[in-house]
């Protein structure tokens, strides 16, 4: 590996980590923060917010196979600037609007570009710069800008908030979601036009130079890596029950992660945590994404997709049985928060990152993004389904069935993936060539 390779592939893990941080984080990570102002200016209720993220959930998902597709039929610079354009494009339009309708058309267009850009465009880029064994720690590292830039979004829009109008704020993120977006997406966004070697290749194609021919004969000039790579490619991939039953298993685990993320806060509160320390937790929590962003990535390449997913599992398990422990042992509900803080944040890689590399690690490189797109779909919707049915348990019967109906996902969810990785690695269809 040329100094010069390395400085490219440092590059674009660098140019991957701004878009997590500031187009990706003004999309999906502040959000949370406009709720209060819209149902105090607008007099929308929590449900009508509720709608605004799951139809933009919905929106993502049904856009992805589409998305993914045009990955191998344009230049992947082309496709991110439009993902990055259009999602500015949408929190643009929250300035202007006031109906509910309008928020929901806004938040679908940011969502549609963000899954353009970031849930299939990011994965998509660091897999032609890196091989199957660094792939999964560079995408990793590139996840965890949304982590860093977390840290700055949440005070700086908050205090934005406090200082101005709503319309204002949304204008600002916008503004700043573009430049940021159009600057690295213009300078920094390159597809690696040369092939992929493994370090095994490497060394074989130094001590043979009939090889080293071949090799350069395999990939012709100018071809997308991603689609020169070994896998059974989208048709055949979709042929297969596995990859359905899969896909399935991850949206039960969707419905759980969607309330492990988002309804803390308010459990925390109904506990009698005080604002002051849920404050701190969830900078702990950030921390802990921090963490689990850049460890995930890591696992996945030193212990395999199947070994972390599991320890994944371990982590969901324990983290919603402490939940459910604090309701009945009051003592150890501060204890139980900072534990969902550490643990969960530990295994934001199970939902990050791991949708890409569990598609690239079983069916392979070939249609890779097309592949993801459909899978996506699938936790979209339990993501988006997930806060729903959660509130339906919490309104009806409480937290504690709410919290048990969450561990039952886990259980039933991560069993199932877990018994399909097994089963497809077995075909070893990532390794077959066209």
């Amino acid at each position: 590996m040329t100094n010069v390779s390395k400085g490219s592939k440092y590059l674009v893990i660098f140019a991957c980590m701004l878009l997590q941080a500031i187009p990706y984080g003004i999309a999906q990570n502040i959000p949370p923060l406009f709720i209060h102002y819209l149902e105090k200016e607008y007099h929308f209720s929590v449900q009508s917010v509720g709608y605004i993220f799951m139809i933009g959930a919905l929106a993502a998902s049904l856009i992805s196979p589409i998305a993914g597709k045009m990955y191998s039929k344009f230049p992947v610079k082309l496709i991110m600037l439009g993902g990055l354009i259009l999602s500015a494009f949408g929190v643009m339009l929250n300035a202007v609007s006031s109906k509910l309708w309008m928020f929901l058309v806004a938040n679908a267009i940011t969502q549609i570009g963000t899954v353009t850009f970031s849930g299939l465009g990011v994965p998509f880029l660091i897999a032609t710069w890196f091989d199957k064994k660094s792939k999964a720690s560079a995408l990793g590292i590139a996840f965890a800008g949304g982590s860093i830039g977390n840290f700055f979004l949440q005070p700086i829009v908050t205090n934005l908030l406090n200082h101005y109008e709503l319309h204002r704020v949304y204008f600002m993120c916008a503004l700043a979601s573009l430049v940021v977006g159009v600057l690295v997406g213009v300078l920094l966004i390159h597809p690696n036009k040369q092939p992929i070697e493994s370090s095994a290749a490497k060394q074989s194609t130094d001590s043979s130079k009939d090889s080293k021919i071949s090799t350069n004969q395999s990939v012709p000039q100018g071809t997308h890596p991603a689609n020169t790579q070994t896998g059974i490619g989208y048709k055949k991939t979709t042929q297969q029950k596995s990859f359905w039953a899969l896909s399935c298993f991850y949206l039960i685990i969707g419905l759980a992660i969607s309330a492990l993320s988002s309804q803390y806060a308010n459990f925390f509160a109904s506990i009698h945590i005080n604002t002051t320390l849920i404050g701190t937790i969830g900078s702990t929590f950030a921390i802990a994404c921090l963490v689990g962003n850049v460890g995930g990535g890591f696992l996945f390449s030193k212990i395999g997709v199947r070994n972390a997913m599991f320890l994944a599992f371990i982590l969901q398990l324990v983290t919603v049985i402490l939940l459910i422990a604090s309701i009945f042992i009051p003592s150890i509900k501060v204890f139980s928060a900072f534990a969902w803080a550490v643990l969960y944040g530990f295994n934001v890689y199970s939902y990050m990152s791991a949708p890409a590399v569990m598609m690239q690690t079983l069916f392979g490189m070939k249609d890779t993004s097309q592949i993801l797109g459909v899978f996506s779909i699938f936790f979209a919707v339990g993501f988006a389904l997930g806060n729903i049915v959660f509130g339906f348990f919490v309104d009806t019967f409480g937290f504690t069935a709410a919290w048990i109906s969450i561990l039952c996902y886990v259980l039933i969810g991560f069993s199932g993936l877990l018994f399909f990785i097994t089963d497809i690695q077995k075909h070893k269809f990532a390794d077959q060539t066209a």
